[in-house]
C-alpha cells in the first residue's frame, strides 16, 4: 500500500514539475510579442502600487516556475529511493530516446534522439528570440542619440545588439548542468558527470554569441571614431557599456582557459580562472541592469546554495584509513565514512588534499559498495598529471616507511557523494560492461554491487559479460584489488594492445598482480574522521523554497524602504532611479538569502555531527585487503596480448537472450570506444527495424568516469 501510494505521489509530482515546465517556456516563447508586451506593461504598472513592485512581479514570474520544479524534483527524487521505480524495464519511448543515433566530432561526441530533439528545438527557440528582437526593433528604429548613424549602421547595431539577447537567454540555463549536491538533472536520469557537457555546450555558445554582439557593435563605434568614448561611458541609467566589455574580457579568459589544450595541461590555471565566473556574473549584471539579470536569476540562486551547501560540507577533513599502491601507479584510498551513508554504483565524490594543493579540487569515482561495507568508502586515482603525480608520490612515501600512523598527516576534503537517483543495470537480465583503460573505474562499483546482491537469484542481472582493454599489463591491477572477480555468473574477456606475451591465463595474470600490490593500514580510526552524510533531498527542497522566499522578501523589503517615496509619487512622470540601486538590491537580496540557508545548514549538520559521534564512538574500522582471493572458472575468463576488442563484432556475437529480451550495454572508455558502441548500436537498431537479424534488443549506456 505505502509504495502505491509513493507512486501516485510521485506521478503527481512529475505532471505538476511537467506543467511548471510547459508553463515558463511558454513565458518565455511569446515574452517578445507585442500583445505579451502590452499586457506586461500593464501589470508591471498594477505591481508598482503594491508590496510586491514590478521587480517582485519579474522575479514570480520569471524564477518561480524554475525553482518550484527545482523543489518537487527533490521531493519526487526522496521518494523514488523508498520504491522500486529504480528497477522497472524503461519504456520503449524512453529506450529510444536515449539510446544513440549520432556521432559527432568534437565536444559533441554522441548524441542521442532526446539530446538531439532538446537542441534543436532550443536553437528553434534562439532564432525566434533573434527574429522578434530585431523586427520589433526595425519597426521602431530609434537613432542613437550620441552616435549619428546611417539606415545601415543603425541596422547593424540593432542586429548586433539584440544577439545579447540570445546569450542572455543561453545563461538561463548554463548553471543548472553543474549543481552537484542540488542537481535537478537527476529526476531526468542524467548523472553529474554527463551533464557536464551541457554547460560546456551552452558555455560555447554564450561565448560565440556575446563575441559576435560585442564585436559587431564595437565596429559600428569604430567606423564613427567613437571607440573608446562608447566604450568606457557609465550611464547612470540603462546599459553600461564599460561593464560589458568587461564581461566579455572576463568570459573570453574562462573559454580559453577551458579548452582540452589548455586544461589536460594546465588544470590549475583552468580551475582558478573558472572562477572568474563570479566577475562574468557581477558585470553582466551591471551591463544588462537587475531586470534582465532576474531573467536568468534563477540558475544563479541554485548555483548559489549548492555552492555554499559544498563549502559548508567540505569544512570537516578526513584521513585515508588505509591507502594501496598499485602496479600501474595507481592508488586505493580506504576513507571511514558514517554508516548510514549510501551511495547508488557509479557515484563519485569530489577530493581535495590540501598537503598536495589547497585549491584543486578533483572528482573520482567510488569503486566500493555501500550494501558491502557501510563502515568504508573506496576510490582508485591513476597517477596522470601534476596533482595525482604529486598525491602518488606522497603516499608512495608513506607506504615505504611501514607506519600507519603517518597517513592521519594527509588529511583529505571531501564533498558528495553524488551519484544516480536509479540503478540503470539492475533493470536487465544481462549485461555487458566495455571499459577501457581507467574507465574500469565506475563498473568496480557496479561488481561490488552485484555481489552483494549475489544471494538474491530473483534480483537482475543473472548474466554479467565484461570487456576490458588496457595497454599494459600492469593496468589490470585495477581489477585485481575487488573480490567480486569470484561472481559465478561473470565473464571476461581482457585485451592487453600494447604487449606481446606468452600465453597465460586471465586468472594468473590477476593473482600476480595482486601480489604486487602494496597496502599500508592505520592502526587508529579516529571516529571524529568519518564521512558525514551530505544534506537530504527534502532538506534540499526545504532550502531551495526557503532561499527564494527570502529573497524575495528581502527583495520587496530593500524597495519597499528606500524608495518609498518614489513608488508613492503622484506625479505622471516619474524620475527614474540610477541602475545601481536596483543591482545593490538584488545583490542584498541574495547575499541575505545565502546566509539564512547557510547558517540553517551549518546549526543543522552541527545536531548530526554530535549524534553522528555518538553512533560512531563504539565502531573501530577494521581495515583489510584482500588481494590474495584466487578467481576461479578458468574457462569463462580470457585474455589476448597484442590486439584491440574488435568491438562490433564481438557485440554482434552475443547471445545472452532471447529476441524480446532486452540485454544493457554500459560503456565507458576512451572516445574511440563510445563511438565504435554507438555505431553498433545504431546498426543493431536498424538490423530489428528491418527483421534482417533475430537478435536480442540492446540498450547502451554510456558512463562518465573520474579517475
Amino acid at each position: 500500500m505505502a509504495a502505491n501510494k509513493y507512486r501516485w505521489a510521485i506521478l503527481v509530482l512529475k505532471l505538476s514539475m511537467a506543467m511548471l515546465l510547459a508553463a515558463w517556456a511558454c513565458i518565455w516563447t511569446v515574452r517578445l510579442t507585442q500583445s505579451w508586451k502590452r499586457s506586461w506593461h500593464q501589470a508591471e504598472d498594477r505591481a508598482s502600487t503594491t508590496m510586491l513592485g514590478d521587480s517582485g512581479l519579474t522575479v514570480l514570474v520569471y524564477c518561480f516556475p524554475v525553482l518550484a520544479v527545482a523543489t518537487l524534483a527533490y521531493v519526487c527524487l526522496h521518494l523514488t529511493s523508498k520504491t522500486e521505480e529504480s528497477r522497472k524495464r524503461s519504456s520503449a519511448l524512453t529506450t529510444n530516446l536515449t539510446n544513440p543515433i549520432a556521432v559527432m566530432s568534437g565536444t559533441i561526441g554522441i548524441v542521442s534522439a532526446a539530446e538531439l530533439l532538446i537542441a534543436t528545438l532550443f536553437i528553434i527557440f534562439l532564432a525566434w528570440t533573434y527574429y522578434c528582437n530585431v523586427s520589433s526593433s526595425f519597426k521602431t528604429m530609434t537613432p542613437y542619440k550620441s552616435l549619428k548613424l546611417n539606415k545601415w549602421q543603425l541596422k547593424m547595431m540593432y542586429l548586433g545588439v539584440r544577439i545579447g539577447s540570445m546569450s542572455e537567454a543561453c545563461l538561463v540555463l548554463l548553471f543548472l548542468p553543474i549543481l552537484r549536491g542540488m542537481a535537478v538533472f537527476k529526476v531526468f536520469g542524467v548523472q553529474f558527470e554527463a551533464s557536464v557537457r551541457y554547460h560546456v555546450w551552452i558555455g560555447n555558445l554564450i561565448m560565440l554569441l556575446s563575441l559576435l554582439h560585442g564585436t559587431i557593435v564595437m565596429f559600428i563605434w569604430s567606423v564613427k571614431k567613437s571607440l573608446f568614448k562608447e566604450i568606457v561611458k557609465w550611464q547612470s541609467v540603462g546599459r553600461v557599456n564599460i561593464a560589458g566589455a568587461v564581461a566579455l574580457a572576463t568570459g573570453l579568459i574562462i573559454w580559453i582557459t577551458s579548452l582540452p589544450q589548455i586544461r589536460r595541461k594546465q588544470f590549475q590555471l583552468f580551475y582558478l580562472t573558472h572562477h572568474l565566473y563570479i566577475v562574468f556574473i557581477l558585470f553582466f549584471l551591471i551591463h544588462a541592469g537587475d531586470k534582465h539579470f532576474y531573467l536568468v536569476f534563477a540558475g544563479v540562486l541554485l548555483f548559489a546554495v549548492d555552492k555554499l551547501l559544498r563549502i559548508v560540507q567540505s569544512r570537516r577533513t578526513t584521513a585515508p584509513i588505509s591507502a594501496s599502491i598499485l602496479p600501474c601507479r595507481a592508488l586505493k584510498l580506504t576513507l571511514l565514512k558514517h554508516p548510514c551513508m549510501s551511495y547508488t554504483p557509479t557515484s563519485i565524490i569530489f577530493v581535495k588534499v590540501p598537503i598536495v594543493s589547497k585549491f584543486q579540487w578533483h572528482p573520482f569515482t567510488i569503486t566500493s559498495s555501500s550494501n558491502m561495507d557501510n563502515s568504508e568508502l573506496s576510490i582508485l586515482i591513476k597517477s596522470h598529471g601534476q596533482w595525482t603525480t604529486g598525491l602518488y608520490n606522497l603516499l608512495n612515501s608513506v607506504i615505504d616507511t611501514g607506519s600507519g600512523d603517518h597517513l592521519k598527516d594527509i588529511q583529505i576534503a571531501v564533498e558528495g557523494p553524488y551519484g544516480p537517483a536509479t540503478v540503470e543495470y539492475r533493470r536487465y537480465k544481462s549485461v555487458v560492461l566495455v571499459a577501457g583503460g581507467s574507465g574500469i573505474s565506475p563498473f568496480l562499483s557496479i561488481l561490488q554491487d552485484i555481489a552483494s546482491r549475489n544471494a538474491d537469484v530473483n534480483k537482475n542481472p543473472i548474466k554479467v559479460q565484461l570487456i576490458y582493454a588496457v595497454k599494459k599489463v600492469e593496468d589490470l591491477s585495477m581489477l585485481a584489488v575487488i573480490s567480486p572477480l569470484l561472481l559465478e555468473n561473470l565473464k571476461m574477456k581482457l585485451f592487453v594492445t600494447q604487449e606481446n606475451s606468452p600465453p597465460a591465463t586471465a586468472e594468473k595474470v590477476l593473482q600476480d598482480l595482486s601480489l604486487q600490490i602494496k597496502t599500508i593500514a592505520s592502526n587508529k580510526a579516529s571516529s571524529k574522521g568519518a564521512l558525514s552524510m551530505p544534506e537530504g533531498l527534502l532538506w534540499k527542497a526545504l532550502i531551495t523554497a526557503v532561499s527564494f522566499a527570502v529573497f524575495l522578501a528581502s527583495l520587496i523589503i530593500l524597495s519597499h524602504v528606500f524608495l518609498h517615496q518614489e513608488s508613492n509619487s503622484s506625479s505622471k512622470k516619474k524620475k527614474k532611479n540610477p541602475s545601481w540601486i536596483g543591482d545593490l538590491f538584488l545583490l542584498c537580496s541574495l547575499t541575505i538569502a545565502a546566509s539564512c540557508c547557510t547558517v540553517a545548514t551549518m546549526i543543522s549538520r552541527w545536531k548530526k555531527t554530535v549524534s553522528e559521534g555518538q553512533q560512531l564512538l563504539h565502531r573501530q574500522s577494521v581495515c583489510h585487503e584482500d588481494t590474495s582471493a584466487k578467481v576461479q572458472g578458468t574457462e569463462r575468463h580470457e585474455i589476448e596480448f597484442g590486439i584491440k576488442p574488435n568491438l562490433v563484432e564481438m557485440l554482434d556475437e552475443i547471445e545472452f537472450g532471447t529476441e524480446e529480451e532486452e540485454v544493457g550495454i554500459f560503456v565507458c572508455g576512451p572516445a574511440s570506444m563510445n563511438e565504435s558502441v554507438a555505431s553498433f548500436s545504431t546498426a543493431n537498431r536498424q538490423c530489428r527495424k528491418d527483421q534482417r537479424k533475430q537478435k536480442c534488443n540492446f540498450n547502451v549506456h554510456f558512463i562518465n568516469f573520474s579517475l
